[in-house]
This record gives C-alpha cells, structure tokens and sequence, in this order.
C-alpha cells in the first residue's frame, strides 16, 4: 500500500476513534453504541458511574495515535501542525454529519418523536409543604423540527423519581383539565411554567421538601395517549408503552 495513502488511513482512524467517545447534544458517544451492539457494557451504570467507552476506545487511539507518529510523521515528514488541523477538520466533519442527521431523523419522525429537548437553559425550583406545592418554576425549551403543529400533555420526570416509583410531575388548568401545549411546525420555544399559570401536581408523598436543578425529562403525551420521553442524554426521544 502506499505509504501516503497508508498515512491518510491511518490519521482517519485516529480522528473516528476519538469521535467515538465523544457525547455530543444528539447523541451519546458513538463508541456507547458500538459497544451495546457487540454485548459490552459502556458505563459502569446506567448512563453513569466509569465511562468505559473512553477507555475502550482510548487504547485504539493511542494505539493509532502511535500509528500516526511512525508512518506519517516520521516516515512521510509531515508536520505535527498539519497532522494536528488534519484531526480536528475531520473531528468537525463527523460532528456536523452526525448533528445533520440526527435533525433529519427528527425532522421525518412521526408524531411527537419529531419534538427535540434542549436542555443546556433548562432550570427547575420548588418547595413542597405537606405534600402540596407552595413554590414551582420549570423552564426549558422545545423545538419541533417537522413542518406540522404538534399539540401534546407534558410532564416532568426524572430517572431518580421513576426508580423509587415517584409519579411525574404534571399539569393541570385552575380548571382541573389536562393543561396542552403546542409548538408550531418547526418552531422552537421557551416553555416557563409555575403555580401562576397551572396547577401543579407530584405524588412525592413528602410533608415538607425543595430542590432544584436542570430539568431532567420530560414526557409529551397526545391526545390518543402516545407518549414520548425527552432527556438531557438522548436528542432521538424514545415512545413509551408500544
């Protein structure tokens, strides 16, 4: 093989294994699934704990790495500047490809998969006294990437509560019916909810407790009763129930 072409290889391996422990807003790291396909755990946890996927993958890129320094630096004399802009162009390439694709999977989903969770503003605050809410604030922001208006339920959830079997939080008018939301076609928007607005409900059986964060999930449901988890780790969404 030609040493050039052997080089160019080579230093392309190199970048897509870095990619692949990468998390990125669309997707977790690439490696997480490469890793689940073949049988391997990818996290020493659910999506916690040690990220085994860096160290997986971190030994393929040394390796490579290494790779890269005997054949191309040293037996083609490129330069580790070239090298370097080399890796972080095809880094920036995987990343748009990726980023692309993933808003045309969301763009061309049915229902309410086509909605996307931002989470990087999301921000959540309350206070319950004697099981009740006496303080609440969410805000996040929602974007529906297909041409349709999607009108849906929502609620909030987080894994922590879903393990220890706490119901979600969800809303309600001062009227008593299901509050709904809607996001016309590919439109984004901030979401700000309190007591001011809806009346907010949350079986925490919990006489006195407060907190506050990022909001974690949350779950759009239709009017036929689909429903849709949205999370700070998973840009696709998931249904639930089917």
């Amino acid at each position: 093989m030609n040493n050039k072409i052997k080089a160019g290889i080579l230093i392309f391996l190199m970048s897509i294994t870095f990619y692949m422990m990468l998390t990125t807003p669309y997707t977790h790291a690439l490696g997480d699934y490469i890793l689940e396909f073949v049988g391997l755990r990818a996290w020493t946890g659910d999506y916690s704990g040690n990220h085994l996927t860096i160290i997986y993958f971190g030994i393929l890129f040394m390796i490579f790495l290494h790779l890269v320094g005997k054949y191309a630096i040293d037996g083609l004399n490129i330069r580790i500047r070239s090298v370097f802009l080399i890796f972080v162009a095809l880094i920036i390439i995987f990343y748009s490809i990726v980023g692309m694709t993933a808003k045309n999977i969301k763009k061309n989903s049915s229902g309410l998969l086509a909605i996307g969770y931002n989470p990087a503003n999301s921000s959540m605050d309350y206070r319950l006294e004697n099981n009740k809410f006496v303080k609440f604030t969410a805000e996040f922001e929602l974007t529906n990437y297909s041409d349709e208006k999607k009108t849906f339920y929502l609620s909030i959830d987080s894994s922590f509560d879903r393990e220890d079997g706490i119901e979600y939080i969800s809303f309600y008018t001062f009227d008593g019916e299901l509050a709904v939301f809607e996001l016309e076609g590919n439109e984004t928007k901030s979401f700000l909810l309190s007591l001011d607005n809806y009346n907010v409900t949350w079986d925490k059986n919990l006489e006195n407790a407060s907190g506050g964060g990022t909001v974690q999930e949350l779950i759009l449901t239709s009017d036929k009763g689909h429903k849709v988890r949205l999370d700070n780790r998973n840009f696709l969404g998931f249904e639930l129930g089917r």
